[in-house]
C-alpha cells in the first residue's frame, strides 16, 4: 500500500483546493526536477542569450522528471493551465515579460515558487490551513480515476506524448466529482491535518527535497536583489546622463533657433524662407524632445490637488481623438457612475496618460479598439486600465520599454519618451504603472492613483 508523505494543492481560483496524496516515490521526481531547476538558473548567470535553455526544453525536462506519478501530473497540468504575468512597479522596477515569453531561469524561479506554496509535508507545513478546508482525494479515488495501482514500489513512469492529455482528462474529472460533492465536504480539523503530515516526519527524502527548496529561496532572494541592484544603478545611470546631455545640447538648440528666427524675419525669396522655416520647426522640436528627456532625469515635483477622474480621463482622450481617427482605432471610455477624484498633479498625470494612450493607439496598425477603464479599488486608491488588441510585445522589448527613446517600432510600437516619462511622473504622483503585453494579442497597462486625501 502506498505511504503517503505530503499533499499537492491545486489551485482553484476562489473555489477550495484539491489536495492530492503524493507518496515517498513521487517525491524522488521532484528532488530531481527542483534539483534541474536550480541547475538552470545558476547556468543561465554565465551562459550567453543564444546557449541558453529555452523555458519549452527546460519545462519538457521537468515533466520527464516529475510526472512519473499521477498525483504531480495533474499538479503539473493544472500550474500550466493556471495564468500567470509579472508586473513592473516602482521607481526600481524593471518591467516584466509573461511566463510564455521569459526565460528558463525565470520561468524555473517562477515553478518553484508556486511548488513551494502548493507541497505540503512534515518539512513544509505552510499550506496547512489551506489542506484543512481543502477537497482532500484519497488514495483511492485517484486509483479509480487513473486506472493505476499507486503503490511506493510502482516506478511506472507516465512519459509518453498524450501525458499531458491523460492528465488534463484526470483533473477534469476530480474537478467534476469534487465539485458534485461540495455539499457534503466537512472541513478536517487540526488535529487530521497535523497526522496527515506526520507521515513524512523523519522520512530523508522529504528532508531532501526541504532542503533543495529553502536553497532555492536563498537562490532567488539573491537574483532578485542582484537585478534590483543592478536595475536601480542602470536607470540612474541613465537619468545622470540624461541630465547632462539634455543641459549642454539645450544651450546650442537655442542658439540655433534664434538666429534661423532673426534670419527668417528679413528673409523675402520663398525658397530660403521654407528651409529657414524648416530649421526652426526642427529645432523646436529637437528643445521639445530635450524637454521630455529632462523630465525624465528630474522630474519637476508635482503639485497635487484633488482632481475629477472623469474631467480627467475625457480631456486625456480628447487629445488623442484625432490621432485615433487618422489610424481607425475606435476609442472607448469605462467609468464609475458616480464622481470620484484622484490626488495628482492633473498637468503631469495628463501628459502622462496621453503617451500611453499614444502607444496604444501606434500599436494597432490596420483598425481595432483602445479601452480606457476606470475602478475604485478597495483601499480607495484608482486603477486605470488602458487595453489595445495590437500586435504587443515580446520580452526583449518589454525588458527595455521605460528606456528614454529605446524603439519598438519593429513590433509595431513606437515608445521613444512616452512610457518613460509616465513612469517617472505616475511614480512622483504616488502611483504605479504595470504591463502586460503578448505578441499578436496586444497590451494592457495599469496605472493606480491615490485617492482622496481625508
Amino acid at each position: 500500500m502506498m505511504a503517503v508523505v505530503g499533499w499537492l494543492l491545486v489551485s482553484r481560483n476562489s473555489k477550495p483546493h484539491l489536495a492530492l496524496p503524493v507518496p515517498r516515490q513521487a517525491l524522488v521526481g521532484l528532488t530531481r526536477a527542483v534539483s534541474f531547476s536550480l541547475q538552470t538558473i545558476t547556468e543561465e548567470q554565465s551562459l550567453l542569450q543564444q546557449d541558453r535553455r529555452t523555458s519549452g526544453s527546460w519545462r519538457d525536462r521537468c515533466w520527464r522528471l516529475a510526472a512519473g506519478d499521477p498525483a504531480v501530473a495533474i499538479w503539473l497540468v493544472s500550474e500550466e493551465k493556471q495564468p500567470r504575468g509579472r508586473e513592473a512597479t516602482g521607481t526600481n522596477a524593471e518591467p516584466g515579460t509573461n511566463t510564455k515569453e521569459c526565460s528558463a531561469g525565470q520561468a524555473a524561479l517562477q515553478w518553484l515558487d508556486r511548488l513551494e506554496e502548493s507541497l505540503v509535508t512534515f518539512s513544509t507545513p505552510q499550506g496547512m490551513p489551506v489542506l484543512k478546508q481543502a477537497n482532500s482525494v484519497s488514495v483511492q479515488e485517484l486509483s479509480a480515476i487513473t486506472g493505476m495501482a499507486l503503490s511506493d514500489t510502482d516506478t511506472r513512469v507516465v512519459r509518453t506524448a498524450d501525458t499531458r492529455s491523460s492528465a488534463g482528462r484526470w483533473l477534469d474529472q476530480l474537478l467534476r466529482e469534487t465539485s458534485s460533492r461540495q455539499a457534503d465536504r466537512k472541513e478536517m480539523s487540526h488535529q487530521e491535518v497535523a497526522s496527515i503530515v506526520a507521515l513524512g516526519d523523519g522520512d530523508p527524502q522529504v528532508a531532501m527535497l526541504h532542503e533543495l527548496l529553502a536553497t532555492a529561496k536563498s537562490l532567488r532572494g539573491l537574483f532578485t536583489d542582484f537585478a534590483g541592484s543592478v536595475s536601480s544603478a542602470r536607470l540612474e545611470a541613465i537619468r545622470e546622463l540624461a541630465y547632462g546631455a539634455g543641459h549642454e545640447i539645450n544651450n546650442p538648440l537655442a542658439n540655433i533657433a534664434a538666429r534661423a528666427q532673426a534670419l527668417l524675419y528679413d528673409e523675402h525669396e520663398p525658397e530660403r524662407q521654407r528651409r529657414l522655416a524648416t530649421i526652426v520647426d526642427q529645432a523646436f522640436r529637437a528643445r521639445d524632445m530635450i524637454g521630455g528627456l529632462m523630465i525624465f532625469a528630474r522630474p519637476p515635483k508635482p503639485n497635487r490637488i484633488e482632481v475629477n477622474l472623469e474631467e480627467l480621463l475625457r480631456s486625456v482622450l480628447a487629445s488623442v481623438e484625432l490621432t485615433a481617427e487618422e489610424r481607425g482605432v475606435r476609442l472607448v471610455l469605462d467609468i464609475p457612475s458616480s464622481r470620484y477624484d484622484v490626488f495628482v498633479d492633473r498637468g503631469q498625470i495628463e501628459d502622462s496618460l496621453r503617451g500611453i494612450l499614444a502607444n496604444a493607439i501606434e500599436a494597432i496598425l490596420h483598425g481595432g479598439t483602445v479601452s480606457v477603464e476606470a475602478v475604485r479599488s478597495d483601499h480607495g486608491s484608482c486603477l486605470i486600465t488602458v487595453r489595445d488588441n495590437g500586435i504587443g510585445m515580446d520580452g526583449e522589448t518589454m525588458a527595455r520599454m521605460f528606456d528614454p527613446f529605446f524603439s519598438g517600432r519593429e513590433a509595431g510600437r513606437g515608445i521613444g519618451l512616452g512610457l518613460s516619462k509616465a513612469f517617472r511622473l505616475i511614480d512622483g504622483n504616488g502611483g504605479s504603472i504595470s504591463i502586460e503585453s503578448r505578441l499578436q494579442q496586444g497590451t494592457t497597462v495599469s496605472v493606480r492613483l491615490p485617492g482622496p486625501q481625508s
